[in-house]
């Protein structure tokens, strides 16, 4: 049996590889906010404390920021976040 061209292949294969562009995005979304999160701590520990509106518009576009990476350039991306944060 040949298998199917890919105009005639059930929708289902569609479905998956959204679902695994969102799981993808929301990881690196995770990631940005975990690494915005610990930055807004420091800069009250080291006496310079940010406003919240400003530190959640941050978080808010670090956390975007990251997912979009991680959906461009896959998983390879949030290990390089991970040892570039803690290594400093």
């Amino acid at each position: 049996m040949e298998p199917l061209p890919p105009e005639l292949k059930p929708f289902e294969s569609k479905l998956e590889s959204t679902s695994t562009l969102i799981k993808r995005f929301s990881a690196g979304a995770a990631i940005g906010l975990v690494i915005a999160a610990i930055y807004w701590g420091t800069t009250y520990f080291f006496g310079y404390p940010l406003p919240l509106t400003r530190a959640i518009t941050g978080c808010v576009s670090l956390a975007f920021i990251c997912g979009f990476m991680t959906l461009r350039w896959g998983y390879k991306t949030l290990e390089t976040l991970w040892e570039n944060l803690l290594l400093q």
